[in-house]
């Protein structure tokens, strides 16, 4: 299948859509949201289970954005159509392969840099357990272990990006669809970046502005943040995953 390619500017379309679908039906969409910020702040397993199980939920946001944009309702329990759909759930998990190989990737990098960092500022970064000076004996080594975390953040994203629309709507293979993900998001860098890092700003400030309120705030921002990045890969989806296959010549006889 040929990338279709779109703007820049898609990036921000993406989002505004997105806002706009979660008016149509705010109470459904933002309870989706809650219930899955709620099981990624639940202490020691939270995380995990957020990493297995964030495809096929991120899934069923989708499934339900989709049900809306066809005239049909947007309910909550479609949250979890993965789960009751025969046969999906398996293909929805698979998806979350990349943010584990990622996170043991960026581990291993953590390792690298803060251990030769260790070692070349001596044990006394180890023993005072001190943030600021374990920073300062990484020194120089954090210009280039930040860059290496987001770029191997941003691929790993750019693999699951299209792919959680795919397998969810088109019951695609998951393998075939993480690969196709990954050129679709290469084919429209620029909407990609866009549409990530406005979110991730948006996100970084609200959570500034809401710090006073603590773990609640924290919970507010994931609420929203939830199905405007799902309604989001849905209209990428729209855009570029679906209209490309559309455009795809019928095979000759």
């Amino acid at each position: 299948m040929n990338a279709k390619s779109v703007s820049a500017g898609s990036g921000i379309e993406w989002i505004s859509g997105a806002f706009q679908r979660i008016l149509r039906n705010p109470a459904a969409f933002l309870v989706m949201g809650l219930i899955v910020a709620a099981i990624g702040i639940v202490p020691l397993l939270g995380g995990l289970v957020t990493v297995i199980l964030g495809p096929a939920l991120y899934g069923g946001i989708i499934y339900a954005a989709h049900e809306q944009e066809q005239g049909r309702n947007a309910e909550i329990p479609q949250l979890f159509r993965a789960f009751n759909e025969p046969g999906k759930l398996g293909p929805m998990i698979m998806l979350c392969l990349p943010s584990i190989a990622g996170a043991v990737l960026i581990f291993v990098l953590l390792i690298i840099f803060l251990g030769g960092a260790l070692l070349g500022g001596g044990l006394s970064s180890v023993s005072s357990g001190s943030p600021a000076a374990i920073v300062g004996a990484l020194g120089a080594g954090a210009l280039i272990l930040v860059p290496l975390m987001i770029a191997v953040a941003l691929a790993v994203y750019a693999l699951q990006f299209f792919a959680i629309p795919r397998v969810m709507l088109e019951g695609a293979e998951p393998m075939a669809a993480m690969k196709q993900s990954f050129r679709d998001c290469l084919a429209n860098i620029g909407a990609y970046l866009v549409f990530v890092g406005v979110l991730m700003l948006g996100f970084i400030v609200l959570a500034v502005v809401l710090s006073v309120l603590s773990f609640l705030g924290s919970l507010l921002v994931s609420t929203v943040l939830v199905p405007t990045v799902a309604c989001g890969l849905y209209l990428a989806w729209q855009q570029v995953g679906a209209g490309a296959a559309a455009a795809e010549p019928p095979a000759q006889a």
